[in-house]
């Protein structure tokens, strides 16, 4: 437990007088009471105070008074306070390197609850002074002196674009009460309750006169009360199933407030419409629990892997009916069209005047049809880096993204793209004269590989093989697909850049449908479209429509050889896989593709291509992205500052280089 709710300290009231005092923080007000009793109150007082003890964690998990080896002289106007996940109590293994002071990120990381963190500036110094409070009682759960980079990453917030659409409503609270009613209503039958529990026993199980006092026998009691809450409604749901009569995109609606619910019942729902066998919803929640449920076959978060809920929503989904079909024929009459759609492509008036259009227009929501729009870097003054490595793994505001390739080790190398103006990337080449200078870059979706009568994917693994002993060159390849050439500079608005954020790493459609999503962003549909029909016109965008097939898996290869024989093989992905992303040199001699393929293919591919590489000279290495972190979603809004420039200050991720602490300590070990 935490042993107080302040801090005791020296408060410098003037630059030359002090007095005795105390530090706290309520509902992240800093309040502070000197001896005398006079009391000040607020973020924006110019004072400073030197701590006479700090808190920290000790090997129980449990937070404790340490003195301070020397003063510091924090100023208590902070520069960031933010609520961040947050566990009390122990260290946990961090995906960053390197680790953090105390460990506070794995808590972080590992949190289910949000806490405050507020960062102050430490006087003639280059670090931080970090206290995590409990918003509500103000109880203090540690302090910390934190290095720069640190600061800069509890700025940053993973993508999690779902969190944006459920925080929209107004009536969440009351769409929750309404949907959970279904709980208090008769329990389900014996038979009922058989078309749910399959191959696996519940024991003592009794009928209740409820729903929710059988059903709470059956779900896990260890999951959250919230996400028990949601899960429960979910059988109960699947339980009276049937197909419903409002608009697929007003149904779903009502659900996104929920945190896994909306997924299920979307999945649950395409059984339900084709008639088809459900999965054993109870005998996955159970293995889930146990931490034995198999792992999804796409790259997930760690945030997924570690909530045993999420990873069970995640293998309903590879569960479903594939409709992928008639959302493939969708994104491909789109990108036929050349036209600018910013929603999806069945409208809803169309879906009320057949039970064919309401399937295509549920299957464009369920297989995830998007929009994408690829910014031409270049012309904006940007550039791309790629590191590949295990250290710098600290989020920083000028990453993109970043991949754990292989196992989870403290050596796992992981892929991190930045983008930065030019500057800022010269700096960063000269203390890592290795990281790879993304001079042309390329996304393409091939969907005329896709069969619609098999629904499954042919890719020519041959093909794919054969061209590491062809031959091509950089200017071959600039000429048979466009990508990022220069072009006139073009001088982006916080309008665009607002857009750029929106669709630049695609999102789907359905959202672009939803009025308080897109004001939760301050836009509108017109807004949107309006500037993104102005960016596409400049070529400083180049918009696209795709779908998402959970079968496919993904996998990064990493090419340094022959400039013939690396463009060779660079042209062969774009061409002959599902979907690639080809990001290259200028020289064309070393290149990273991140691919999507059908799992059949993977291991041709990854075990066969290493060898013909050798064969021709050619360093060729495959991996498996196991998870990812994304930092998209306000991406250029935060790299474009007041005055039109770019943000060149890349010091939080250089910093990361001059740490000193190489060691894990050793629960983190």
């Amino acid at each position: 437990m935490s042993i107080s709710d302040s801090i005791s300290a020296k408060v410098w009231i003037t630059p030359e007088v002090f007095e005795m005092g105390s530090v706290k923080f309520d509902h992240g007000i800093a309040i502070v009471e000197l001896v005398s009793g006079k009391i000040f109150s607020g973020n924006n007082i110019e004072i400073y105070y030197e701590p006479m003890n700090m808190i920290a964690i000790n090997e129980n998990g449990e937070s404790i008074s340490e003195e301070i080896d020397s003063s510091l002289a924090i100023r208590l106007k902070p520069i960031l306070m933010v609520k961040h996940p947050y566990v009390n109590g122990g260290q946990f293994i961090e995906d960053v390197f390197p680790p953090s002071t105390g460990g506070f990120y794995g808590r972080l990381q590992a949190g289910k609850s949000d806490a405050l963190y507020i960062v102050q500036p430490i006087r003639n110094s280059e670090r931080f002074w970090l206290v995590i409070t409990n918003l509500h009682t103000g109880v203090i759960y540690e302090t910390q002196i934190i290095q720069s980079y640190e600061a800069e990453a509890l700025s940053l917030i993973e993508d999690r674009i779902r969190s944006l659409y459920s925080k929209s409503s107004k009536n969440s609270e009351e769409m929750r009460t309404e949907i959970q009613s279904i709980l208090d209503t008769p329990s389900p039958s014996w038979q009922e309750l058989a078309s749910i529990i399959t191959d696996v026993s519940i024991p003592n199980l009794e009928l209740g006169d409820t729903m929710r006092e059988t059903f709470s026998q059956i779900v896990p009691l260890s999951f959250p009360a919230q996400i028990r809450e949601e899960l429960m409604t979910f059988l109960a749901y699947v339980v009276r199933s049937k197909i419903p009569k409002e608009d697929p995109m007003t149904y779903l609606y009502k659900f996104s407030s929920m945190i896994v619910l909306e997924d299920l019942l979307s999945n649950h729902l395409m059984h339900v419409f084709d008639g088809t066998k459900w999965p054993p919803y109870v005998k996955l929640m159970i293995l889930a629990e146990r931490g034995q449920l198999e792992a999804p076959k796409r790259a997930v978060s760690d945030w997924i892997m570690s909530s045993p809920w999420l990873l069970f929503s995640q293998k309903c989904a590879e569960m479903r009916p594939n409709w992928l079909n008639i959302a493939v024929d969708s994104a491909k009459t789109l990108n036929e069209s050349n036209e600018i759609v910013i929603g999806l492509s069945t409208k809803k008036n169309e879906a009320k005047k057949s039970r064919s259009l309401w399937k295509k227009r549920f299957a464009e929501i369920t297989h995830g049809l998007r929009v994408r729009g690829d910014i031409n870097s270049n012309s904006l003054g940007l550039v791309e880096l790629v590191y590949l490595g295990a250290a710098y793994r600290w989020p920083h505001k000028h990453m993109k993204f970043i991949s754990r390739l292989g196992g989870i080790s403290e050596s796992s190398p992981h892929l991190q793209v930045m983008l930065m103006p030019f500057s800022a990337a010269e700096r960063v080449r000269r203390a890592l004269p290795g990281i790879l200078t993304v001079k042309w870059s390329k996304r393409l979706s091939n969907y005329y590989l896709f069969d619609s009568k098999m629904n499954k994917w042919q890719v020519p693994i041959e093909r794919i093989i054969d061209s590491v002993d062809a031959r091509s060159s950089v200017r071959k390849l600039k000429n048979e697909f466009r990508g990022n050439d220069i072009i006139d500079s073009y001088l982006i608005s916080k309008e665009d850049a607002k857009a750029a954020d929106l669709v630049g790493e695609g999102i789907e459609s359905f959202y672009l449908e939803v009025p308080e999503f897109l004001r939760n962003l301050g836009l509108s549909k017109r807004q949107v479209k309006t500037t993104i029909t102005n960016l596409v016109n400049k070529r400083v965008m180049q918009l696209s429509y795709d779908v998402s097939d959970p079968r496919l898996v993904s996998l990064a290869i990493i090419i340094q050889g022959k400039s013939d024989a690396v463009t060779s093989l660079v042209s062969a992905f774009l061409k002959y896989t599902p979907s690639s992303f080809v990001r290259m040199n200028e020289e064309g001699d070393n290149a990273v593709i991140l691919s999507r393929l059908p799992e059949e293919s993977v291991y041709d591919i990854a075990t066969q291509l290493t060898s013909r590489g050798i064969e021709q000279g050619v360093n060729i290495r495959c991996m498996r992205p196991t998870t990812f972190r994304r930092y998209t979603s306000n991406l250029y809004q935060r790299l474009l500052k007041d005055d039109g420039t770019w943000d060149d200050d890349v010091s939080a991720f250089l910093s990361q280089a001059r740490s000193k602490r190489k060691q894990l300590s050793k629960s983190n070990a």
